[in-house]
């Protein structure tokens, strides 16, 4: 397991209530800024990066944009009885249409590739190299801890909001023998992650599969599930729906399953000290980040049902929560 700095204050400055936060905030609020400003700006530097530490944004999702075989995929997956939950019907990542669009999905991928490149900027690392420390990272940590509580390791697993199956397909490779299932609310996600793993070949050990639905309500069966786990996806919620996703985690995982959740770190200096034109830029895209930085994890986790929680800082921008179901 990997450990990095981690101050004393619970959450950055520019998140919450304090004043500077209120003054992002403000700024954010202001539609001319943001439309005319922001929006664009937020594009323009997360594209750009990417490209210069070569990640082919551009190229990706041309290329996914002339597969065929996505469209057929959104066909397949697309369950046209869920219902939105009305956070997720808004504007999100700079795209008008949140994550229900293809521009979204296509980017999906090149954007994920280049947040690992931020989490070690001075190491020189390759996007791949990059991208398996991150995932590994992570991975380590639900290793130790059903090491740690000698619990099974699982044979079912479900990735809730698991986009385009970035972090499907590193936890199925960690726990090749478990069968595992994708859960997306974007039908758009799920038809590139399809497509990936066609792309990739049939495995040949335990099953994989995407489902379109809400992690609020998966519609599994109580106690079926060993492990649950969510990446880099609470940062993207309102604390209300976050409760929803971990009480229902609660309800489907089996006694001594795991819930495992990565995302931002709200201790970590790197997270705190972001300069303000970067933290401004992520607060314009992500608009549930104040509820996200001020909501007590842990708490919420011991209040649906887990015990053996904690939180282990697993790089330096990111932690890994983890909680056994009782």
């Amino acid at each position: 397991m990997q450990t990095s700095t981690t101050t004393d204050k619970i959450k950055p400055d520019w998140a919450g209530d304090d004043m500077l936060s209120r003054v992002v905030n403000a700024a954010i609020g202001n539609s001319v800024l943001y439309e005319g400003l922001m929006k664009p700006m937020a594009r323009r530097t997360l594209i750009n990066t990417a490209e210069k530490n070569g990640v082919a944004w551009r190229d990706t999702a041309e290329e996914l944009e002339k597969t065929q075989a996505v469209y057929s995929q959104f066909d397949q997956l697309e369950d046209a009885s869920v219902e939105y939950p009305e956070y997720y019907l808004k504007p999100f990542h700079a795209y008008s249409e949140g994550n229900l669009c293809w521009q979204a999905a296509f980017e999906a991928e090149p954007a994920t590739l280049a947040m690992a490149l931020r989490v070690w900027p001075q190491e020189g690392l390759t996007w791949d190299a990059a991208q398996a420390r991150l995932r590994a990272s992570f991975l380590d940590c639900i290793s130790q801890h059903i090491s740690e509580h000698q619990l099974t390791p699982p044979q079912s697993i479900v990735d809730v909001g698991c986009s385009v199956g970035l972090s499907t397909r590193a936890i199925h490779d960690r726990f090749e023998a478990a069968d595992i299932v994708g859960l997306d609310l974007s039908p758009y996600m799920l038809a590139v992650a399809a497509v990936r793993d066609e792309q990739q070949g049939v495995r040949e050990t335990g099953a994989r599969r995407y489902v379109h639905g809400a992690g609020e309500a998966t519609g599994m069966a109580d106690a079926s599930v060993q492990l649950v786990t969510l990446s880099f996806l609470i940062h993207e919620l309102p604390q209300a729906a976050t409760v929803a996703v971990l009480k229902e985690a609660a309800r489907i995982l089996a006694p001594g399953g795991i819930l495992a959740l990565t995302d931002n770190n709200p201790q970590s200096a790197v997270i705190q000290k972001l300069p303000p034109a970067l933290f401004t830029l992520m607060k314009s895209t992500e608009p549930h980040s104040d509820e996200y930085y001020t909501l007590d994890v842990e708490h919420t986790l011991r209040d649906a049902g887990f015990t053996h929680v904690h939180t282990e800082s697993s790089d330096p921008r990111h932690r890994t929560v983890l909680g056994t179901r009782s």
